[in-house]
Order: structure tokens, then C-alpha cells, then sequence
């Protein structure tokens, strides 16, 4: 299959999602702990001949799945009138597939208006899956995401009212050692007022190149222990209190030491324990992490 990134970058909720690459890097790149952070990879699309040679693979190879996700950094970016025709386009190939999903970021949503939300709604838009990051003003714009925590709420509520669903991400030490509980609290208050149906966290590795890395190497920035990781993370599930509707919380990336994964509220104290349990029972060189991580 044709494709322009190399590694195939998908939330966990869609593993049994039928996959289909749309584009290639992300309309903002500027975060600066991100891979796209450098500006060396321009937002691209793949080429309607691309698309079709995929699609035509996977009918080929008999995919069955009723949900695809469209992957890139952040398709929602694109025009409404240019994800309805990919949504028509994947229903030629695949009409069994009723449900859309893909990457967005909380200014893609705000861009759109809310007849256009509805309108990729009722064309099978189903899910969207949103990098808060953090929830604390400071931190978003230290780490320059370009986004603050009132507007990502209010883009989130939208969505609410439109009838999407959204998966949230955030990211473990994004505060460095200095303000890691601001983080945790200012990341679960923001959690505390929306409605997710999946919250993943995952820890911050500063990567090569990037922005973050240099102030990491500078003594800039601070990152986290392994150790402070992990209490970082129970801090944010004690404190995410309110939860209008059963919620998947996934800590089980590769950059976190100690995976942990259940529904909120109910499997809440099981979580906590275990990473009271990782806490009290190794020292940060079991929980350190080999190699780099791409985000």
C-alpha cells in the first residue's frame, strides 16, 4: 500500500478500524515537542490515485470493517466539501463503511461551523480525537500549542451539541518538574468539563530536534523522573472527578513506564493503586524507558 508516513499512528479505540492514510503532517506544526516541530514536512495530501490504489487493496484483501480511520495529523483541517467526497469515495470501494474517525485539533473544530459539523455527521463522521495536551494556560503556551484551555473546552462543547464523539489525549511532565501538579489538577479540571469517551495519556520524551529537546539539553526545561511520571498520573486520575458517561482511560503507550487501563469512574481505584503500588515499589532506573519516542 502506497503510503507517505512511514509509521502508522492510530488511536487505541480503533484497532479494529479499517485504515486509511489521507495526508501527511499537520496544518499547525509548531508545538514544540512535536515531530512535525522542525517544519521540514509540509502538510500534504495523497493523490486521488494514491487514494483509489488503497482502496482498491483493501477491497482486494476482503477488509470487512464498518468504521475507517482517516489517517494523518490532523485531517479535520481539511475542507468539509473534501472530507464528504472522501467519505462518497472510501463507499464506492467499501460500502459496508458507515463510521468515519480521524485526528483534529480543537481549532480545527472551531473553524468549522456547526452546520458543517452536522452535515459530516450525518455523511458518517462519527469520532474525533483531540491532543489537549495540557489543561493549565502556561504549559500550552510554553510549549506553543497555539490553543488555550477556554478555547479547546468551548470547541469540545460543540462538538457535544452537534453529536460527535471525541477521544482527548494529554501528555504526562509537559509542566517539567516545576509545574507537574499544575498540570495534573489544571489537565483534570479541563477533563472534569467535557464529555469524552476515551481520555489517553501519554509521557513526555523529549525527541531529537525538536524544540522541547533543546531546552531540555539547556536546563531550560526539566523533565520528569520516571518516578514523578507516575505521580503525576495518579494526581490526574484522583482529580478527575466528574464523568457524565462511562470513559476508556488509557495509559498503556510505550512511553509510560507502568501501563494502566480501565473505564472511569469504575476501575479508577485500580489504576491508582497500581501506580501507588510502581511508585512505592522501584526506583526511576526499573521504570526508565530505552530508546526514543516519536509523538
Amino acid at each position: 500500500m502506497a503510503t507517505l508516513e512511514e509509521t502508522v499512528y492510530r488511536p487505541p479505540l480503533e484497532n479494529e478500524s479499517a485504515l486509511l492514510e489521507i495526508s501527511l503532517g499537520c496544518s499547525y506544526g509548531r508545538c514544540t515537542f512535536c515531530r512535525y516541530s522542525d517544519g521540514n514536512t509540509p502538510l500534504q495530501l495523497l493523490s486521488p490515485e494514491m487514494l483509489c490504489e488503497n482502496l482498491e487493496e483493501l477491497v482486494a484483501q476482503g477488509e470487512q470493517a464498518t468504521r475507517m480511520f482517516l489517517l494523518g495529523g490532523n485531517v479535520l483541517a481539511f475542507k468539509s466539501r473534501y472530507l464528504a467526497d472522501i467519505f462518497r469515495l472510501v463507499r464506492r470501494y467499501l460500502p459496508g463503511v458507515t463510521q468515519f474517525s480521524m485526528y483534529a485539533r480543537a481549532d480545527d473544530v472551531a473553524q468549522k461551523s456547526d452546520e458543517q459539523l452536522e452535515e459530516l455527521r450525518r455523511g458518517g463522521l462519527d469520532t474525533l480525537y483531540i491532543g489537549v495536551e495540557s489543561g493549565n494556560a502556561q504549559i500550552l503556551e510554553n510549549c506553543r500549542k497555539g490553543e488555550t484551555p477556554e478555547e479547546i473546552v468551548a470547541a469540545l462543547h460543540r462538538l457535544d451539541r452537534v453529536g460527535l464523539s471525541y477521544g482527548l489525549s494529554s501528555i504526562l511532565g509537559l509542566g517539567g518538574r516545576e509545574m507537574w501538579r499544575q498540570n495534573a489538577l489544571d489537565t483534570a479540571a479541563l477533563y472534569n468539563e467535557v464529555n469524552p469517551i476515551s481520555i489517553r495519556v501519554m509521557t513526555l520524551t523529549p525527541m531529537a530536534g525538536t524544540p522541547l529537546a533543546v531546552e531540555a539539553d539547556s536546563g531550560s526545561f526539566r523533565p520528569l523522573t520516571p518516578r514523578q511520571a507516575l505521580e503525576e498520573e495518579r494526581l490526574l486520575l484522583e482529580a478527575i472527578s466528574k464523568t457524565h458517561a462511562p470513559c476508556l482511560f488509557v495509559g498503556t503507550h510505550i512511553s509510560n513506564s507502568v501501563p494502566v487501563k480501565g473505564m472511569l469512574p469504575r476501575d479508577r481505584d485500580r489504576m491508582i493503586e497500581a501506580l501507588s503500588n510502581a511508585i512505592a515499589g522501584a526506583d526511576d532506573k526499573d521504570l526508565a524507558q530505552d530508546g526514543a519516542i516519536e509523538w
